[in-house]
């Protein structure tokens, strides 16, 4: 609604009309057109016809005071802002929530990481051989690509279209495999290495920290070498024999025990003694139970049956598992008759650090 100032009747004679009006407008003082009017137009000379074209000019030519303005503006700068969803606290504070900013785009061209979800994991395993791709990678003039070693084997031709592969790097593909940072895969077994993704598998030949079973045939546990020489002392403590390292310790072997397990006092380690039974000889080994980056142990077997000794000295084999237990070709062999009319034989074993 527009305002501005009225004068009283007895300023002018006669019928009340525009010209008049302006020129008691312009004696106003000019403090007065800069504060607000405290009277709006609620009664209007009886002789004036508000429908007059003239008066209507007059009343859309009346100037808004500057500070009724001003407080306009704020109000429509109130309202956009409100629009927008953003609210500016007095004093310019910035009002928007830490959700809203989450939301706000990131300008490209920043260094930071970002996290992102591989839905096919076979996108990066080479086609023909499905290992996972490492550098270099190339490709032939299609764009199919191929680690360097199928290369070799598929005679540099490309068994999608037959043309030549193996000359031609495919450096954006090497470039997304060195970016991107994979965690161990035994993560959960205590690894918290992390690596680049074409260097994952070289990290899994060495990783310390490999999954390695209970050898105990009724237990399921699966754990770091750490955690299963825990295990096994706390639960199976009873079924081993205890030694030490350096140190001569004997023990009496039946000739039927396909295996006996040897635990460390101190460090824990665990150690399967084979027996494998033939018609003729008994095939006798040590293995460690431990990833095969684990150091390996040396061992002295010494067997003695009627006026014979045999001395046999080895390296333990590391294994994960007991399916890995396979006769080893470092064995000691022992004559059937050797365990004599009792069938048990006595071996002292002698376990040390190799090194």
């Amino acid at each position: 609604m527009a305002k501005f100032s009225v004068g009283s009747l007895d300023e002018g004679e006669g019928s009340s009309s525009r010209y008049q009006k302006r020129r008691r407008m312009d004696r106003q003082p000019q403090t007065d057109s800069t504060e607000t009017v405290s009277e709006e137009i609620d009664h209007v000379d009886e002789e004036t016809d508000i429908r007059d074209p003239d008066y209507l000019v007059f009343l859309s030519n009346q100037e808004v005071p500057f500070e009724e303005e001003q407080e306009n503006d704020a109000e429509d700068e109130e309202e956009d802002e409100d629009e927008a969803g953003y609210g500016v606290e007095e004093g310019g504070v910035n009002n928007t929530s830490d959700e809203e900013m989450d939301d706000l785009v990131v300008e490209p061209g920043t260094n930071e990481s970002i996290s992102v979800t591989l839905t096919d994991p076979e996108v990066f395993d080479c086609p023909i051989c499905y290992e996972s791709l490492s550098s270099p990678v190339f490709q032939c003039e299609n764009g199919h690509i191929a680690c360097s070693s199928c290369c070799t084997k598929i005679m540099n031709k490309c068994p999608s279209c037959c043309l030549p592969i193996g000359y031609n790097r495919c450096r954006a593909i090497e470039k997304v495999l060195e970016s991107i940072k994979v965690k161990c895969r035994n993560t959960k077994y205590g690894c918290k290495e992390t690596t680049s993704f074409s260097k994952k598998l070289d990290h899994a030949k060495t990783c310390h920290h490999a999954p390695c079973s209970c050898p105990m045939s009724d237990c399921n546990f699966v754990g770091s070498c750490t955690q299963l020489y825990k295990h096994f002392r706390d639960e199976h403590e009873n079924s081993s024999v205890q030694f030490q390292h350096n140190k001569v310790f004997q023990i009496t072997l039946n000739v039927d025990d396909t295996s006996l397990f040897l635990q460390e006092e101190k460090d824990g380690v665990v150690f399967i003694l084979n027996n494998r039974i033939d018609c003729l000889a008994n095939s006798i080994s040590v293995c460690c139970i431990a990833p095969s980056t684990k150091e390996r142990f040396c061992y002295d077997i010494v067997a003695k049956y009627g006026r014979s000794i045999i001395t046999y000295q080895s390296y333990t084999k590391n294994i994960q598992s007991r399916i890995d237990n396979q006769p080893s070709s470092n064995i000691l062999l022992l004559p059937a008759y050797s365990f004599g009319h009792s069938r048990q034989l006595k071996l002292k074993i002698c376990i040390r650090h190799h090194g």
